[in-house]
């Protein structure tokens, strides 16, 4: 990714002070952008694949949910900064949308699971943190950028909402995991329940 991002920003250097926009260089930018694109998404993901993979039972519990959980809300976050940055592109907008999309239903998951290992994520400081992240980026931009496409304040206001989202739902985990971590019963509990049920 950092090979790539480099290639692309001096790529686009030299463009600015070569007439010959469409020369080899141009050529090496555009693929060094779609390949520091492709593998900056698949990086944004890697916190998520971190904590995942520890013994806490808050984080461990969501292995499969976390690296999509965080990868879109780093591209919705993404996309609220260059909104705000002033870009209106519909390609934007449609990723903006494709990421609260998935947080909105990402945020339903986790609601509906009754796992007692989800408990800091929806009791306490850190339940409040992600719960308030969940729904400020996912539903909140989803309905902003849908129902009010057109409205450029509707837009400044769903990329903000993204942003907040976003850091809110990062600090939740984070703290969720932390509560988690705390509660010794729990890992107990979730260890010993297969055996008491055969």
């Amino acid at each position: 990714f950092s090979t790539a991002a480099a290639a692309t920003a001096f790529a686009r250097l030299m463009e600015r002070d070569d007439d010959d926009s469409g020369g080899p260089v141009a050529v090496v930018g555009n693929a060094a952008e779609i390949l520091s694109a492709a593998t900056g998404l698949v990086m944004s993901s890697y916190t998520g694949v971190l904590i995942g993979a520890t013994a806490i039972p808050a984080w461990s519990k969501n292995v499969r949910l976390l690296p999509g959980h965080f990868a879109a809300s780093a591209l919705g976050s993404a996309v609220g900064l260059l909104e705000l940055a002033g870009h209106r592109q519909a390609g934007l907008r449609s990723l903006g949308i494709a990421a609260s999309l998935a947080e909105t239903f990402i945020g339903t998951a986790l609601e509906i699971d009754r796992d007692p290992a989800l408990d800091p994520l929806k009791h306490g400081r850190s339940g409040w943190m992600a719960r308030a992240g969940g729904v400020l980026s996912g539903p909140v931009p989803l309905v902003l950028r849908i129902g009010a496409w057109r409205s450029d304040r509707a837009q400044r206001a769903a990329a903000l909402a993204a942003l907040i989202g976003s850091l809110l739902t990062r600090v939740g985990w984070i703290s969720a995991g932390t509560a988690s971590a705390r509660d010794s019963a729990t890992p107990l509990e979730l260890a010993t329940a297969p055996a008491i049920a055969s």
